[in-house]
């Protein structure tokens, strides 16, 4: 049976095609109808074929019916009943973001060190980086020859919802971006993970008629120097994979990166 749940919005992972729905992405955030307030992962979500009163933004606050999330063992994970999302249209400050968030605060080591010790141990997590060293940023293959058969398959039927599909097909981005950084783990060897965050994907798009270097640039200036600028606290969004040994694997799937003299208060509303 499923139960409510209010959940503030912190993560929306970049699509990828499914070859069990159409395209998938990853939602996550905090729920803030539990008491204390506990990650949440919202999967399987069909983003781009939601109805416009379903569509949620970054922070927004959703109200939603959840199941539990068949095949993933994972304690954060919920299977979403995407038609009842109801985005609530008041956006939280961002002194209220920061009294919720930054309790939350670890290292990523430790998340790392308790899937070594328990493979369904947390798995999502807001990590500050002690330093962040740069970008790495490679050439993305494409999609995989399974993803693009199932991409296909799916574009020719109905889609998850109702009515015919209308969206066209999901390209793959046009590189892959990983963070190179330090938590604040004393003795952290560092880490190098790829962000999966939608507006990474958004903002290469807006890209496609620079130059390789110049698209390179461009990101470097955005994701690099503008979030961990000096006059910024950046954090990220972490998040590891279902299956097999990828869940001891951990990306970013978004940040928060507040000025640093930003006074949070007590207060989350």
């Amino acid at each position: 049976m499923s139960e409510k749940a209010r959940v503030l919005i912190t993560v929306k992972a970049a699509p990828e095609p499914s070859t069990t729905y159409l395209e998938t992405v990853c939602v996550a955030g905090i729920r803030l109808d539990v008491d204390p307030p506990q990650w949440i992962r919202l999967y399987p979500v069909p983003y781009r074929l939601l109805e416009g009163p379903n569509k949620f933004t970054k922070f927004d606050v959703v109200e939603l019916d959840i199941n539990p999330a068949p095949h993933d063992p994972r304690a954060e994970s919920r299977r979403p009943v995407v038609t009842t999302i109801a985005p609530q249209r008041k956006p939280w400050s961002i002194p209220a973001r920061g009294a919720l968030l930054e309790p939350m605060v670890q290292t990523m080591c430790a998340l790392r060190a308790g899937v070594e010790a328990n493979i369904n141990g947390p798995s999502l997590g807001l990590v500050r980086p002690l330093k962040v060293r740069g970008l790495i940023i490679t050439k993305h293959e494409g999609w995989t020859e399974k993803q693009s058969t199932a991409m296909r398959n799916f574009l020719s039927q109905p889609d998850l919802l109702a009515g015919p599909v209308t969206i066209a097909a999901l390209e793959p981005p046009r590189f892959e971006v990983r963070y190179h950084y330090w938590c604040e783990e004393p003795g952290c060897r560092g880490h190098k993970q790829r962000i999966l965050d939608w507006e990474l994907v958004a903002f290469e798009r807006r890209l496609k008629g620079k130059s390789d270097d110049d698209a390179k640039e461009a990101i470097t200036t955005r994701f690099y120097e503008m979030i961990c600028a000096p006059t910024k606290r950046p954090h990220f969004f972490v998040g590891n994979f279902a299956k097999g040994p990828q869940r001891k694997s951990f990306s970013v799937l978004g940040m928060y990166y507040p000025d640093v003299n930003t006074d949070y208060g007590s207060t989350l509303f």
